[in-house]
């Protein structure tokens, strides 16, 4: 009898330690990956700010693309207020006589 309790003893002894030990590496374990969150929410922030300042950026660009337009518009556009300037010294030209 004390043969078998002594037996369960030494075994729940060695579950015991099996389980502590266990228990400890868990508890590492969280740590690191708290640590690894931590990290990661950091560059996350991070790669949210440079996604703020791309987007910022493309709308810089097409706003300035849009205003450009093509070389051949442009070109007719200042002909066009050429043609206009002039039209409107005309008319200044001859309200004047």
């Amino acid at each position: 009898m004390v043969k078998d309790l002594s037996s369960s003893i030494e075994s729940l002894t060695k579950r015991t330690d099996g389980l502590i030990h266990a228990y400890q590496q868990g508890v590492g374990r969280i740590r690191s990956l708290e640590e690894d969150k931590g990290k990661l929410e950091v560059k996350m922030g991070g790669l949210k700010a440079e996604i703020e300042r791309l987007k910022e950026e493309n709308k810089v660009l097409r706003m300035a693309s849009a205003i450009k337009g093509d070389e051949e518009k442009v070109t007719e556009s200042k002909r066009r207020i050429s043609q206009l300037v002039r039209e409107i010294d005309r008319c200044i030209a001859l309200l004047n006589d």
